[in-house]
């Protein structure tokens, strides 16, 4: 468990699938996430409780909880030791605690993670150009918009702009301070 200022990261439990499930049926989170099409409860169970039981080591996932109330998640994913850089993903599902800085410091103490525990040198988000709340979000924390791929997936029946985003372990740290020690 990783804490700062009261939001903390911890490793999922299969008791926090079934939250995770209402914000897979949740249609604003689906929208700005890009997520797949729902799937039925049994199968949702099974493979998140599949990612508990035998987790990916190209993947780190962790629960978002802010004052003892699991409020989302954020991963990295992609995770490419040789080349010293992840993916990272994060949604807050519980909408009345959105735009409080609670993602911002689960991203501050994800990307602290990912330079000291797991040793990167980049971490990079993919973000659609219609999510305006997640890009000044990645841009608030410190990532650089280094681009934007035009009309580059279908999402919701459209061709959407993806943006990209990144950050180098010496930016994030001219910025932040570790709570690794």
């Amino acid at each position: 468990m990783f804490t700062c200022e009261n939001v903390t990261l911890r490793p999922m439990e299969l008791d926090d699938i079934e939250l995770f499930y209402t914000w897979e049926y949740d249609i604003e989170l689906s929208l700005n996430s890009g997520w797949v099409p729902v799937v039925s409860h049994e199968a949702f169970r099974e493979r998140y409780g599949r990612r508990i039981s035998d987790p990916n080591p190209n993947q780190k996932l962790f629960v978002i909880v802010f004052e003892g109330r699991l409020v989302g998640y954020i991963q990295l994913a992609r995770i490419d030791k040789e080349a010293g850089m992840a993916a990272i993903g994060i949604v807050v599902g519980e909408k009345q605690l959105q735009g409080r800085g609670i993602g911002s410091m689960a991203l501050r103490i994800m990307l602290d993670f990912a330079f000291k525990v797991v040793n990167l040198e980049r971490v990079y988000a993919e973000v659609f150009g219609f999510n305006l709340r997640s890009q000044r979000m990645m841009e608030r924390v410190g990532f650089v918009k280094e681009g934007i791929l035009r009309q580059h997936e279908v999402h919701n029946g459209a061709r959407q702009d993806m943006h990209f985003y990144g950050i180098l372990k010496p930016e994030f740290y001219q910025k932040y301070e570790t709570i690794f020690k």
